[in-house]
């Protein structure tokens, strides 16, 4: 059991996912780590509505792991953390519901917030959740450099440029991360490594989950 996660960090969510359904429930993945560096995926559920509750839990990498192999079987799946939050997640035929609840406590009263993400959504969901449990082993580990902080100008520009993109006509996504980087002269990759990377990524998902790579 996790010591002392009351000291707990949570990173940065380098390998984000941001799903919100039609009913204004969103669900996020990031990468974490307790005070004794272990890794976590955060899962969190937050109620968009005024007001709406926000409810979380720590899945460790077995979990995420499990999750990830429950998801590609399309079978239901539940895991509890250490505080006695939890994360069920429930198979259909058009969509698939994540319930994250948190337990009431002294200090909070308990609140489940669902989220129904569409099954042509999952694979996304499935590499994002790959992503975020390797990138927190990666943080526990050391083997990552921490982030760099935007300077005072950075930030300005970047805030200009999402308020400038995102009033465009038929403005998407990614219209605005495309605006936010030319904002902050960096340069996204190429068409190519973004192939090869989710290449690797798939390839990653099916040794773990025994599915056989074909050959050339």
């Amino acid at each position: 059991m996790p010591n002392d996660l009351t000291a707990a960090v949570l990173e940065q969510p380098t390998f984000p996912y941001c799903y919100t359904d039609g009913q204004n429930h969103r669900l996020i993945l990031r990468t974490a780590t307790d005070a004794s560096k272990r890794p976590y995926v955060w899962v969190e559920g937050e109620n968009l509505a005024l007001g709406g509750d926000v409810v979380s839990m720590w899945l460790t990498i077995e979990q995420a792991d499990e999750l990830d192999a429950a998801l590609h079987a399309r079978r239901e799946y539940h895991a509890t953390d250490h505080t006695g939050d939890s994360l069920t997640v429930l198979p259909g035929g058009t969509w698939t519901t994540f319930e994250v609840t948190r337990q009431a406590n002294d200090d909070d009263e308990g609140a489940t917030v669902r989220v129904v993400v569409l099954t042509g959504r999952l694979p996304e969901l499935r590499d994002a959740l790959t992503a975020a449990a390797q990138y927190a082993q990666q943080r526990a580990a050391g083997n990552v450099q921490p982030p760099r902080v935007l300077t005072p100008g950075e930030h300005d520009r970047a805030w200009h440029a999402i308020e400038g993109a995102a009033g465009e006509p038929g403005a998407d996504p990614g219209t605005i991360l495309s605006a936010v980087l030319a904002a902050l002269n960096i340069q996204p990759p190429s068409a190519e490594d973004e192939a090869a990377a989710s290449a690797a990524m798939r390839a990653r998902r099916d040794v773990r989950n025994g599915t056989p790579r074909r050959g050339r």
